[in-house]
């Protein structure tokens, strides 16, 4: 599997308030097994959630937002796409993987999900991520 990824903006919210599976993808980011890109769009996506939404405090998502960037690889969005009609500001997703050449994206948002793969993007839900992860980790251990 290719370990260059990008994660929608509602698995690092679940990640940071929920653990389970997108506590673990974050995990294999800070190990060094997946490399996690993000942009800017993407950064300020999960900024107004966490402070609309969660109503955290300018500290608090400072604070996250310096965590992100230590498991995280920023990129310069090159290319926009038209993508997802029913909610154009998921784009920022695939132009994120477009720009960093990931080949896998990684969200719990519908509009995505339906889409399943774009122009060689595949789009997984976290348990789908996880077993694939799982699944391979099991061929290199009957491989040796």
């Amino acid at each position: 599997m290719d370990n260059k990824v990008v994660i929608d903006t509602n698995i690092y919210i679940s990640a940071i308030f929920w653990g389970g599976k997108p506590r673990k993808i974050i995990d294999l980011a800070r190990d060094g097994v997946i490399q996690i890109f993000i942009s800017k769009e993407i950064v300020d996506e999960i900024e107004k959630i966490l402070k609309k939404k969660f109503k955290l405090s300018s500290n608090e998502i400072k604070i996250i937002l310096l965590d992100l960037y230590t498991f995280t690889f920023p990129v310069n969005i090159k290319k926009r796409v038209q993508v997802i009609l029913e909610d154009p500001d998921d784009d920022k997703f695939i132009d994120c993987a477009i720009t960093s050449k990931a080949k896998l994206i990684i969200s719990g948002d519908r509009h995505l999900l339906t889409l399943q793969e774009y122009s060689g993007i595949k789009i997984l839900k976290a348990s789908q991520f996880i077993q694939r992860m799982e699944e391979e980790e099991g061929k290199g251990k009957r491989q040796k």
